[in-house]
């Protein structure tokens, strides 16, 4: 499929729910994963988060595909609330087992999966492996290498995280820090304030800790070069929609052409006016070029 330039979309006003959703635990591969029921109505819908962050955050995304869909959210191993394994493995093929196995164990099938990020890279690699458990999906600027591409990206980001506050005097105080430097600056101020409350934890110092150790994620990160990722997801059958912003450093913007060329039942969607946080930045765009992808014959 070629390039096809996105129409300014309709606002889609997504009303909160005051609601919590229903958090329960789930073991696969041998670590515990921390999984929230939206509700919602209609076949299931997965979001999987970025690195570094959990699912709770992507509310206004998820508030909004409850009404196509019965939506759930899982926090990747080392994430949120799941548990850290005793031997700390993070690995790209990781984040896709898991995925794998949370489908599996849930009796998921035919799912609508959306993903951001890494999660999205994760999302659009099982859709090609396993048709019968992802039937569409949507990528959110996942995170996809070629050889023209890698070079030093995945070194210099890690580096990057490792020099990372990992803890602040309270939530406030992490929400003042991050409102006006970037990328934060650019977010919904709700959803930042959302990270900044459910991606951290008390500590014994009373602080409050990032609840994904920068040491882990910049792991992560290290071996981001080594997954191919995009010769994965291009092998997919499945209709996928990837959303790509013009303003990112992810590596996705520089395979885009490719990616527009070698999907066999896909489309790309460039945001001109968004990064690599499109969801953070843009949930309604996002949520509402998503149900209308989901609902397409």
């Amino acid at each position: 499929m070629g390039w096809f330039h996105r129409k300014p979309a309709a606002p889609i006003l997504v009303t909160m729910s005051k609601a919590e959703p229903i958090g329960a635990d789930i073991h696969v591969n041998g670590v515990r994963l921390r999984y929230l029921d939206w509700g919602g109505t209609g076949e299931p819908i997965v979001l999987l988060h970025a690195t570094g962050f959990l699912g709770r955050i992507y509310k206004p995304i998820v508030e909004a595909l409850k009404r196509v869909g019965h939506v759930y959210t899982y926090d990747q191993r080392g994430h949120g609330d799941s548990a850290t394994p005793r031997v700390a493995t993070y690995s790209w093929d990781d984040t896709v087992n898991d995925l794998k196995g949370f489908l599996e164990t849930m009796r998921l099938r035919n799912v609508r999966g959306i993903g951001h990020s890494a999660g999205g890279t994760a999302i659009g690699v099982l859709s090609g492996m396993r048709p019968d458990l992802i039937s569409r999906a949507v990528l959110m600027e996942p995170v996809l290498f070629d050889e023209t591409v890698v070079m030093g990206r995945p070194a210099d980001l890690r580096e990057r995280t490792l020099k990372r506050k990992r803890s602040f005097d309270s939530v406030a105080a992490m929400f003042a820090n991050f409102e006006s430097k970037p990328p934060y600056d650019t977010w919904r101020r709700g959803l930042l304030h959302d990270y900044c409350e459910y991606g951290t934890k008390p500590n014994a110092e009373g602080r409050r800790e990032l609840k994904c150790d920068p040491v882990l994620e910049a792991q992560f990160y290290g071996v981001a070069g080594e997954f191919a990722g995009l010769e994965r997801v291009l092998r997919s059958e499945q209709p996928l929609l990837v959303m790509i912003g013009e303003r990112s450093e992810s590596p996705a913007i520089w395979v885009a052409d490719r990616l527009a060329r070698g999907l066999k039942h896909g489309r790309v969607v460039r945001f001109p006016n968004n990064g690599h946080f499109l969801p953070m930045e843009d949930p309604n765009t996002v949520a509402k070029m998503a149900i209308e992808f989901f609902l397409e014959d």
